[in-house]
């Protein structure tokens, strides 16, 4: 059986692989690590209700799991690669829109645009 694997491109990154390592323990359990409710709501008393069940072993084989049970695992392992892949990109995103704010562009932008006036209508 091959493993799942996930492809993602973007004008900023031409292609990135998402890939599973049978030997990393991530993909080798349904519980995943960024697709459950957060601590701050387990914290504030939540129950996880959706948590999901534990994978189902091979019958014949009971240290194997089923091919449905591999494949979730492997699935659960890949989400939580992306999700925090994407994760970290939206944090580089925000830290590029919080460095144009900075003081030094703000005095630029005034340098360049002047201060802006306001009408006494406006003020209140």
């Amino acid at each position: 059986m091959s493993s799942p694997y996930a492809v993602y491109s973007s004008p900023q990154i031409p292609q990135k692989t998402f890939e599973v390592d049978p030997q990393n323990p991530r993909y080798q359990t349904t519980n995943g690590k960024t697709t459950g409710p957060s601590d701050y709501v387990l914290n504030a008393g939540q129950i996880d209700r959706d948590k999901p069940s534990d994978p189902k072993m091979d019958p014949s084989n009971s240290e194997v799991p089923t091919y449905l049970s591999k494949l979730r695992m492997e699935l659960t392992g890949v989400q939580d690669d992306i999700n925090e892949f994407l994760t970290k990109q939206m944090e580089v995103a925000k830290n590029k829109r919080v460095k144009v704010d900075t003081p030094k562009q703000k005095a630029k932008e005034l340098n360049e645009f002047g201060e802006e006036e306001i009408e006494e209508d406006e003020a209140y």
